[in-house]
């Protein structure tokens, strides 16, 4: 059986608890109450679910995803424009093939559902509704049942003298698919108010079932309270998200309790949240995650979501303190008073009961708030590009801007994180990477400073050091205005997408966990760090058979940085280095490389990810024949038996894979997926051999140092080595298309598919006899990658050429 949770409500009548968050992810006792609704689903045997989303859905969608976290299986279905109940239901038509329940996001429940079922299907009923009976009517939909259960009339929020029952419908009900033969998509249509009279007009089998268990929904400010006290009561069979700390007391994870602090039951604390010495939480008092209870600061009957500060000797009264509130020395806030998301309220300010701050306020010390607070703004900024955070130098990107986001990275990680910071040789970088460290420290985050560093080195040093992230600062060497900022994960990968968003969303609200004086960590600054970096690349090499080569070299480097680590390796291995000053000359280059009678030239890019070789005889290896060059030296060199290539890359990577008896896998181009096809795959040798030997892929200077290792070891040119790699000719262009169109384009290249086989790993592949086609939607620009391969050159540009046009006239259709 199947499910719809519908949590597409804004929760208007909650504000400001909704301003920043919808209803369903209003959180009780540190949860969503959404959450609580897929747990009883769950519990009752139902793991298919949909969601029917409408208002700020990505919060809902960041949060569950695709809902294997929680062991459930989740969909989800957006109404762009509001379509009321069962509107919104009509959406996930497709997904409900069977019988199936629909149950509020937004409410409270313990009631057994599979109780409710077999009753629907005892009546062999088209909809039953779930029905609850309650003293005081007046907010709910009232239901009038016969002896049978069947459904007689109803009354959507009656007066007194309209009170008929007191069984009121919980929004709660199980149908079948046959209801929606009686309104059409898009269509604003209501459960109660239109589909429900239509039933009952026309006869059909439409039943109440009294549930037993408590229900509660979260309309307003008041219920939301009391369905917390009622949880603390053990009014509610719900999983409690913590554990017991004594009786009636419930706390969270890594809680910091002082001994000379009074907390008097019952009342839940949320994990990582520090109560200091003198502080009092009195009965009834829910925390979130990492509050901070300053000393003698009194809290009761209170609410206090995550983040929040309370500073020493305040007093909050049975009030709701939403995300990241904070309450500087004696502060007060009063009955019923509601004060929104990153509100600062100064020293001796007094909130009266019953008033309403909304989020991004400031309250002046020594105020006293006696009327609703409700201007301000929000601040909305998609932070990450194609190359991390870009921006030009203190315009965009500012010492506070990059602080607070040292701080936003900082708050997602455990208080006993490390980072390592690392940039490239500007002073522009280095002011920027120490703004960062001030964020992370704030976090109570220890920072290893790498000091001066290529990115490239920057990962192998994430995975050497251990560190649980890093981030490199490094000025374009494009364009010395503008600044990058690269986020890195433990495995030394650029950061997901999810893990961007995550970011971007604690950066927007500053949704940071407060951190005393006593959590601060220092900055260890690590000085020798390139030695490290070195010393470990060289391990990898013979030196010995290297030497006995004696290379000779003509490199082109513009980064003083990566020269000088260059030639340090170099001058160990005996290599002879001639300096080629014209970097964007390559044909200069080359001609150095043959008139030297040199074996091979360098050029190395900035940013240190990428090279460009020429052989002993004027072959100039760029783009795919580097991109083979890397992998035909990694599978020889390295213990991997495995070569994992994205959707982009050339045949010619299989072909390779083949030639040294490894298995090939395609898939999406990210790294960490490229990364966890290894991991998959390679089960013989340690998880850190693997992750070291992908790094070494993504860093030229290790991919200059592996060929040379590669060349002495074979006793082979480099010509020689690269006469075994098979040639294709490749093709890569762009093209404009809308956003709202891309999904069509992919659709329309899929359904007119004249090829071999399509492949859909990541945008549409379009495979042929002999060569390929890629269209990949651009996921920052309005615009189209299109990739092809082929084996005849005019060929490709004939398949080039007819599939630009196809997507220009999608577009104009």
């Amino acid at each position: 059986m199947k499910a719809i949770i519908m949590a597409g409500g804004e929760g208007t009548r909650l504000r400001p608890l909704t301003c920043n968050i919808p209803k369903p992810m209003m959180p009780i006792m540190d949860k969503p109450v959404m959450q609580y609704a897929i747990e009883l689903l769950k519990e009752n045997g139902i793991n298919d679910i949909g969601v029917t989303l409408q208002y700020l859905p990505d919060e809902i969608i960041n949060y569950f995803g695709d809902g294997r976290e929680f062991g459930v299986n989740i969909r989800y279905f957006i109404e762009e424009t509001p379509l009321g109940t069962a509107g919104s239901v009509k959406n996930a038509e497709g997904f409900l093939d069977d019988t199936f329940i629909v149950i509020s996001g937004d409410a409270l429940t313990d009631i057994d559902l599979s109780k409710a079922i077999a009753y629907h299907k005892k009546n062999n009923a088209i909809s039953t509704l779930v029905l609850k009976e309650v003293a005081v009517p007046l907010e709910f939909g009232v239901v009038v049942t016969d002896n049978d259960g069947r459904v007689t009339g109803f009354l959507e929020k009656p007066s007194w003298s309209e009170v008929f029952s007191d069984k009121v419908n919980t929004g709660i009900y199980i149908l079948e698919p046959e209801i929606f033969s009686y309104f059409e998509k898009n269509q604003k249509f209501d459960f109660s108010n239109d589909l429900f009279p239509i039933l009952l007009n026309e006869k059909k089998p439409m039943f109440g079932y009294v549930a037993e268990g408590y229900w509660c929904d979260i309309g307003n400010i008041e219920q939301y309270i009391r369905c917390h006290f009622d949880i603390l009561k053990g009014l509610v069979k719900v999983n409690i998200k913590g554990e017991k700390y004594k009786d009636g007391i419930w706390t969270g994870e890594n809680c910091q309790i002082s001994k000379n602090a009074l907390i008097c039951s019952p009342v839940y604390i949320g994990s990582g949240t520090k109560i200091y010495d003198g502080a009092e939480i009195g009965p009834y008092t829910i925390m979130g995650k990492n509050n901070i209870v300053s000393n003698h600061a009194t809290i009761k009957r209170s609410i206090i979501f995550d983040n929040c500060y309370i500073g020493d000797n305040s007093q909050v009264r049975g009030a709701v303190l939403c995300k990241k509130v904070q309450l500087e020395p004696r502060v007060s806030v009063f009955e019923e008073a509601t004060i929104g998301d990153d509100t600062l309220i100064r020293e001796k300010a007094i909130i009266k009961p019953n008033i309403k701050v909304w989020p991004n306020k400031l309250i002046e010390a020594s105020t006293v708030v006696k009327s609703n607070v409700i201007w301000g703004g929000k601040f909305s900024k998609a932070l990450f590009g194609k190359r991390g955070i870009s921006g030009e130098v203190n315009v965009d990107i500012t010492p506070e801007f990059v602080s607070k986001l040292g701080a936003a990275y900082g708050s997602l990680l455990k208080s006993d994180s490390k980072v390592a910071i690392a940039c490239s040789n500007d002073g522009a970088a280095q002011m920027f990477k120490y703004s960062l460290a001030t964020g992370l420290l704030s976090m109570g985050i220890e920072v290893l400073d790498l000091h001066r560093m290529p990115r490239p080195a920057v990962r192998q040093a994430t995975l050497f050091f251990g560190v649980q992230g890093s981030i490199h600062v490094y000025i374009d060497n494009e364009d010395s205005q503008k600044v990058n900022i690269v986020f890195i994960d433990e495995n030394g990968l650029d950061i997901d997408k999810g893990i961007e968003r995550k970011i971007e969303n604690s950066f927007i609200r500053e949704d940071f966990r407060r951190v005393k004086t006593d959590s601060f960590k220092q900055i260890n600054h690590i000085y020798n760090s390139i030695e490290y970096y070195i010393r470990q690349l060289i391990n990898e090499l013979g030196v010995k058979n290297i030497r006995k080569q004696k290379y000779k070299i003509v490199l082109s480097v513009k980064s003083p940085m990566i020269l000088n680590i260059i030639q340090d390796i170099f001058q160990e291995l005996k290599v002879s280095v001639k300096l080629y000053d014209e970097f964007n000359n390559i044909l200069g280059l080359r001609k150095e490389v043959i008139e030297s009678s040199s074996n091979l030239g360098i050029r190395i890019d900035d940013e240190c990810d990428r090279a460009t070789f020429i052989d002993e005889k004027g072959n100039i290896i760029k783009d795919e024949a580097y991109d083979a060059t890397n992998a035909l030296v990694m599978l020889k060199t390295t213990n991997i038996s495995t070569l994992v290539a994205p959707v982009t890359a050339s045949s010619t990577m299989q072909e390779i894979a083949s030639m040294c008896g490894c298995k090939f896998v395609r898939t999406k181009t990210s790294q960490k997926f490229i990364l966890d096809n290894y991991l998959k795959h390679e089960n013989r040798i340690t998880r850190r051999e693997v992750v070291s030997s992908y790094l070494m892929t993504l860093d030229a200077i290790s991919v200059t140092m592996l060929t040379i290792n590669f060349m002495a070891a074979s006793n082979l040119a480099l010509s020689t080595i690269l006469e075994q790699i098979p040639k294709y000719y490749t093709a890569r262009e762009e093209i404009k298309c809308p956003w709202n169109l891309k999904g069509k384009v992919m659709r329309n290249l899929i359904e007119e598919n004249h090829s071999k086989s399509v492949d859909l790993i990541e945008g549409v592949k379009l495979n042929f006899n002999d060569g390929w086609a890629l269209v990949l939607p651009d996921a920052d620009e309005p615009l189209c990658r299109v990739y092809a391969e082929s084996k005849n050159s005019d060929e490709l540009k004939k398949l080039t050429n007819q599939l630009l046009k196809r997507i220009e006239a999608i577009t104009l259709e």
